[in-house]
């Protein structure tokens, strides 16, 4: 494992309604982690780690549940696009126990995210890669032999499906296929049944707290839906980037919006391929009256030497979830070649980034360097994303890399 503890002090952080940019918490003892006081230094530690086989398919998004002891990881890049299901009944050796394709027959889609239901050991995979993908369900009662129901088709999809986010016991969202987002009743497994969509503006992913689901609505930004009745969804408020002028930071793409568990905030993560890497924007929210606000925009600084004349996503964060409990303030980002970076939003104002870990063990068993993989996936680390309350309530944080495969880890000192 590798760790950057720079004591560097740069940072920009950008505040909405016309501030100016302040100066950078670095990484290391010397961040501003200590905002309470004393002599704490939050540091992220490895408590356990598997490459998932090694496998050639590059793994993405990983999903978890603690309370079924249950992990699942998605993969794609040229060939072995299957999910791998993972136990972490012992978080100190979390173990792949199988695999499982969900590629429509004849069909090769990748599978870029998925969701675990909250009380049964379903998996839902979002399968991308043309109008044929759309989605399956993937029953993991027996973990060694899962079977498969699906895969379905989104109907009138373009791409298949790039986000899939269960709602309740009865419900999944879909979206990432160009209809925004569409709803299906999963409560019989092998016939379900779509019940409603909205698809006022482009949805690349979906997220849900209580009634109320939070879209990364692509160029339009974050748009809040109210789900109480999930066959009529409902806007409860929006902060569309195309309506936003005078703004200090670029608001450009939104990849994955991620409510905080008990405020009244959001953040709004960007994901940029080339160019100016994206920025994370934090946006307060009154669902009563519909008004959102931006308190605050912040890049991370850059940690790596660019490859000449490539750039290709090699800055940008992906996808992050906030804490638990004491930390519940804190946000676990994974921004791929950047790893996992840890942000303290315990002041929604001014972020301060506190640790960082690069996700490199196993390094040597994993097939690198073919040209078949793409270069982008093959320069350790390519950090998929992070999930801590999502997961559970037991503060650990579970962070799949693409190459080198699926973490758990605890962020200490905090």
């Amino acid at each position: 494992m590798f760790r950057t503890r720079d004591c560097t002090t740069r940072r920009t952080v950008l505040k909405g309604l016309g501030a100016t940019a302040v100066g950078l918490g670095a990484v290391g003892s010397t961040a501003s982690a200590n905002r309470g006081g004393g002599d704490r230094s939050p540091r992220l530690e490895l408590v356990g780690h598997t490459t998932l086989g090694a496998c050639d398919g590059a793994n993405t998004h990983g999903a978890v549940n603690e309370d079924l002891d249950l992990a699942a990881v998605g993969s794609f890049v040229f060939g072995n696009n299957e999910l791998r299901i993972i136990d972490i009944s012992d978080p100190s050796d979390p173990e792949m126990v199988s695999t499982i394709g969900t590629d429509p027959e004849g069909h090769s889609s990748d599978i870029r995210n998925s969701d675990i239901h909250p009380t049964k050991p379903w998996v839902f995979t979002a399968n991308e890669g043309g109008e044929d993908a759309g989605w399956a369900i993937v029953d993991a009662s027996d973990r060694t032999d899962p079977t498969r129901f699906g895969p379905y088709t989104v109907e009138d999809s373009e791409s298949g499906a790039h986000n899939v986010q269960t709602f309740g016991e009865d419900y999944l969202i879909t979206a990432g296929h160009g209809r925004g987002i569409v709803v299906y009743d999963i409560s019989d497994p092998g016939d379900p049944v779509e019940v409603s969509s909205f698809e006022e503006v482009h949805v690349h992913a979906a997220h849900v707290r209580g009634d109320y689901v939070y879209l990364a609505a692509s160029g339009n930004g974050l748009y809040i839906l109210d789900m109480s009745d999930p066959e009529s969804p409902a806007v409860a408020a929006s902060f569309d980037f195309e309506e936003e002028e005078g703004q200090d930071a670029p608001l450009r793409w939104a990849h994955h919006s991620v409510p905080h568990p008990s405020e009244d905030i959001v953040l709004v993560g960007e994901e940029i391929g080339t160019g100016e890497p994206g920025y994370k924007h934090v946006i307060d929210f009154d669902l009563d009256t519909g008004e959102t606000n931006l308190r605050s925009s912040f890049q991370f600084p850059q940690h790596a030497t660019m490859p000449t004349g490539k750039q290709g996503f090699w800055w940008t964060g992906h996808f992050s979830d906030w804490g638990v409990g004491d930390q519940e303030d804190v946000l676990f980002s994974g921004d791929y070649k950047a790893g996992v970076q840890v942000f303290d939003l315990s002041d929604p104002d001014d972020p301060v980034r506190i640790d960082q870990y690069l996700p490199t063990e196993g390094i040597g068993e994993v097939r690198r360097e073919d040209p078949a993989r793409l270069g982008l996936v093959d320069h350790v680390p390519f950090t998929w994303g992070a999930e801590s309350q999502l997961a559970g309530d037991s503060g650990r944080v579970y962070v799949s890399d693409a190459t080198t495969g699926f973490y758990v880890l605890t962020l200490e000192g905090y």
